[in-house]
């Protein structure tokens, strides 16, 4: 319908004028798209009221969908109805999913070097080493560029991370010459990653296949995203005895809370910085394309 259009449209202007990262513009606009589908499936015309706001969270919990997934909903109508509708939300009425408490997968610092070794081509294990060693979201990972990498300083600029916050991360010394030597075998352009097409950035679904093949190509039976790697990274850094507050800042949490968390998943956690990929030898492809 062209009113659910441009309230859409209405809605992203008023993310990007609130300066939303795109990434976090498209899930909010989604979300409120999903909602308008419903309401014409359920033949709902007219105004916009809370009681349709309620009984659509309703309806997205008995399709047992994730509790992010929920809240990423919640989150996204709350924004429409208060800030483009100017309807008041009453919290009390529509109350905000209770976050769950699950542990996020993990894998051992053997079964990350098994992974990694596994990469189809030299790229993909360069791409699942700089996630690991530096705990990058697949975001960030993806629009890193060239310029945004220094060397002398052995940093990454994080440009408009999550919350389009800014953050430099370190680099171990092993993944900084590991970036220089794929830099010389593939001569990237603009950015860190290429695509097909040289100097723009490489397809997102296309960097998550690459570890889904060296998922497979492992014998990892457990499912692995880009962020396992990130998990992985905060886990293992903790139980090498790396500082919880300089963790913070290098995975870009608003809050100490968030990276507390990781302890709950660690064997051992002494206060002293140790990059665990430093301490691997992994066996790396011939530099070719």
């Amino acid at each position: 319908m062209e009113e659910y259009q441009t309230h859409l449209s209405q809605f992203d202007a008023n993310l990007t004028l609130k300066n939303y990262s795109p990434a976090t513009r498209r899930a909010y606009v989604c979300a409120l798209r999903q909602f308008f589908g419903w309401r014409e499936k359920e033949g709902i015309s007219g105004p916009f009221t809370s009681g349709q706001a309620r009984e659509y969270i309703l309806y997205r919990y008995k399709q047992d969908l994730k509790w992010q997934t929920i809240n990423g909903d919640y989150s996204s109508l709350m924004k429409f109805y208060r800030e483009v509708l100017r309807l008041d939300w009453d919290v009390k009425h529509i109350p905000r999913p209770r976050k769950e408490r699950s542990l996020p997968p993990l894998l051992g610092e053997g079964e990350v070097r098994k992974l990694i070794e596994s990469g189809a081509t030299f790229k993909h294990q360069v791409f699942m080493s700089l996630l690991y060693g530096t705990g990058l979201r697949l975001e960030e990972a993806l629009s890193l560029r060239l310029e945004h990498i220094d060397g002398e300083r052995r940093q990454v600029r994080v440009v408009k991370g999550k919350g389009a916050k800014d953050r430099y991360v370190e680099l171990p010394e092993c993944l900084l010459q590991l970036l220089r030597q794929y830099f010389r075998a593939y001569r990237p352009q603009v950015y860190l990653f290429n695509g097909k097409v040289s100097g723009e950035p490489w397809a997102k679904r296309s960097a998550q296949w690459s570890i889904q093949h060296a998922r497979s190509t492992a014998g990892i039976e457990r499912a692995i995203s880009p962020h396992v790697l990130r998990h992985c990274y905060a886990t293992h850094h903790l139980e090498h005895g790396t500082n919880l507050v300089f963790l913070k800042e290098q995975l870009g949490h608003k809050n100490l809370r968030t990276t507390a968390q990781y302890i709950h998943l660690c064997k051992r956690y002494e206060q002293q910085v140790k990059h665990p990929i430093a301490g691997m030898e992994i066996r790396y492809r011939p530099q070719i394309r």
